[in-house]
């Protein structure tokens, strides 16, 4: 376990300078391709209830996807992040406060609504670092995506999971260990992958 995490991290480090490096015109030109895709995909367009994030700089950006759900009439979670490692759930308004958690990540200030969370939804956009073509993901480290996606596991009847990434991080492949749950979807600038299973 020790040599997958130390490869883990050794990514993570190399990515996040790639993710350093990209200027504000190419992340609103990613951010609009990602809507324009969940638009014209009908697996994300017709998810009416999903939970998405607020990214944060550096990460492809969310925030013209989300409008474009909302504009369309979907219902958007988004996460606020637990001292515990967890994640609680509140409907997104896009006039509420923003803040920045503890960790940077931006959250709508207020006390979650939602008592199901994640179990309501029929889509789910998860952050990550990189996926690989069968579907693992490599997120930050801190492991609150892997734990509430691994509560929805067992479940009959499952959100559909899609991470967000650039295109150049859809991978052939990357680290796993035995507790990451991977992803049935990509979303990236350059369109949406079906990972091989």
């Amino acid at each position: 376990m020790g040599h997958t995490s130390g490869a883990k991290d050794d990514l993570r480090r190399t990515l996040l300078a790639a993710r350093r490096r990209r200027s504000e015109p190419d992340l609103l030109a990613v951010g609009a391709a990602l809507a324009a895709h969940v638009a014209g995909d009908p697996a994300l367009h017709g998810a009416r209830h999903l939970a998405a994030y607020l990214a944060m700089r550096g990460e492809p950006p969310t925030d013209a996807l989300v409008a474009d759900r909302l504009a369309a009439g979907a219902t958007v979670l988004v996460p606020l992040s637990r001292d515990d490692g967890g994640l609680d759930w509140v409907v997104h308004d896009p006039a509420s406060d923003v803040r920045r958690s503890t960790i940077g990540v931006p959250e709508p200030v207020g006390l979650p609504t939602l008592e199901a969370g994640l179990a309501t939804t029929q889509l789910v956009l998860v952050p990550a670092l990189a996926v690989d073509h069968q579907g693992h993901r490599l997120g930050r480290g801190a492991g609150y995506y892997d734990r509430a996606l691994a509560s929805l596991r067992d479940r009959a009847r499952r959100p559909m999971t899609c991470a967000v990434v650039f295109a150049d991080e859809l991978v052939p492949a990357v680290p796993t260990e035995a507790h990451d749950v991977p992803v049935d979807l990509v979303l990236t600038e350059a369109g949406v992958f079906r990972p091989a299973r």
